[in-house]
């Protein structure tokens, strides 16, 4: 009886033994497999959380690799990020924003690219193809793309209540919004609390007159051809007009972007110029349809010997860092972000644009504006050679906001003059 018992005793502990070193080689097999998995950070500026949800994708096609996704103030952005690219804290993979393109490559922050699959992409543009080449190499990639006079989104509803329609020149727009102030009603609202809104107005230089001529006019403010204060004369002053004819109220100086756009949809404003993301925002998208629609029109804009001439730029590019510890990984990430089929993806999400040669939906509400600024009747500069820094954005930016505020556009294109001065040596010219 002992020896069964004694047998069974034997048994039994064998097979724990058994199943204890099983269950301890499959701990190990799970710890090494975390071990093994590599982590890439990604850092934008989108707070909505928009990235983060779209490397989901990639995820589920690399499992074998972990994406931490951090967004960072988008107001200060550049700043933000130059403290992490200095200190040593790179990202592996970042977007950039177009003035942030040749700086960083010039002080070696970015991987070359120019052999990764997605730059046969970018090949099908040769205007951009151009613009992101760099002593023949490329470092980063568009994800999205825009130019041209901003669209003006209007409420439909009441536009049909005033018996109005959109405008086909300046002089009508401004005979529009004489109406709508008779109504009782801002023509337009800007988040200027956010000094990017009203400045995104006069972004593509499509009012100065002066792109037929001189298309590299960065090159000549670096050069002293001429000055802030004679290139943005009629940019200024039409702000101004703006201001003192009260087509924008006051209000828009105490509100932020978001907050503009609820102004919009309450009907409190006529009109709101904005990025082509605007169709996609959940508060549009929510509007009471017995009293809200979402309409689009082109600012109208005055034609050059047939032609408006406009600038364009790349809203936001990815790259991946020189410094990267992970570079396979990375250029992994890379060429799955902008591969064209997750890139119209991402595009589509966003109610963004891009000038490549790829399919992506487009929403309804824009498409006449984006099939129209690919008509020959717009002349779009996307590259220059004089890169400007940070700091003139903000120049541009303050000295628009004054004028709404109640300073004269003769003040405001002076100081623009002594601002320039001061961050005229960080200017990036292509040799």
């Amino acid at each position: 009886m002992k020896k069964k018992i004694l047998s069974i005793l034997l048994v039994g502990a064998m097979v724990f033994g058994m199943t204890g070193c099983s269950s301890g080689e499959a701990s190990e097999k799970q710890r090494s497999d975390e071990r093994e998995k590599v982590t890439l950070r990604f850092v934008s500026w989108m707070t909505g959380g928009e990235d983060k949800a779209y490397l989901e994708g990639f995820k589920e096609a690399h499992p074998e690799i972990n994406v931490e996704v951090e967004a960072l103030d988008g107001t200060n952005y550049d700043k933000l990020l130059k403290t992490r690219l200095m200190s040593g804290d790179a990202p592996d993979i970042f977007l950039i924003k177009p003035e942030q393109y040749e700086k960083f490559v010039k002080e070696d922050y970015l991987m070359d690219v120019s052999d990764q699959p997605a730059m046969e992409v970018l090949g099908g543009s040769e205007s951009m193809d151009k613009l992101y080449t760099i002593d023949g190499k490329k470092y980063g990639f568009p994800i999205c793309t825009q130019g041209g006079p901003l669209p003006v989104f209007y409420n439909v509803k009441y536009f049909e209540k005033l018996g109005v329609t959109p405008p086909d020149t300046l002089d009508e727009l401004w005979s529009l919004s004489d109406k709508i102030k008779a109504d009782g009603v801002e023509p337009f609202v800007f988040g200027d609390k956010d000094a990017w809104t009203f400045e995104m107005f006069f972004r593509g230089r499509h009012f100065g007159d002066y792109l037929s001529e001189n298309p590299e006019w960065g090159e000549t403010l670096y050069k002293g051809d001429k000055k802030c204060s004679e290139m943005f004369k009629k940019e200024f002053e039409m702000a101004e007009m703006m201001a003192e004819n009260e087509y924008i109220g006051k209000s828009s100086l105490t509100m932020t972007y978001p907050q503009s756009v609820t102004y919009f949809v309450e009907g409190k404003a006529a009109m709101l110029p904005q990025g082509t993301w605007i169709p996609g925002l959940d508060e549009i998208k929510n509007a009471d349809p017995e009293k809200f629609e979402l309409g689009c029109f082109t600012v109208p804009v005055d034609e050059v010997n047939g032609k408006i001439y406009t600038t364009g730029t790349s809203d936001r590019s990815i790259v991946i860092s020189s410094s990267t510890k992970h570079p396979e990984e990375a250029k992994a990430l890379f060429d799955w972000f902008v591969e064209p089929e997750n890139l119209s993806g991402y595009l589509s999400s966003q109610s963004l644009t891009t000038f490549l040669p790829m399919e992506y939906d487009v929403d309804p509400v824009i498409k006449d504006y984006v099939t129209g600024l690919t008509t020959d009747k717009y002349e779009i500069v996307m590259s220059q050679k004089a890169t400007m820094p940070a700091g003139f954005t903000s120049m541009m930016e303050k000295g628009l906001q004054s004028i709404l505020a109640g300073s004269s556009a003769s003040d405001e294109l002076t100081k623009l003059d002594t601002e320039f001065e001061k961050f005229k040596s960080s200017i990036v010219v292509a040799e």
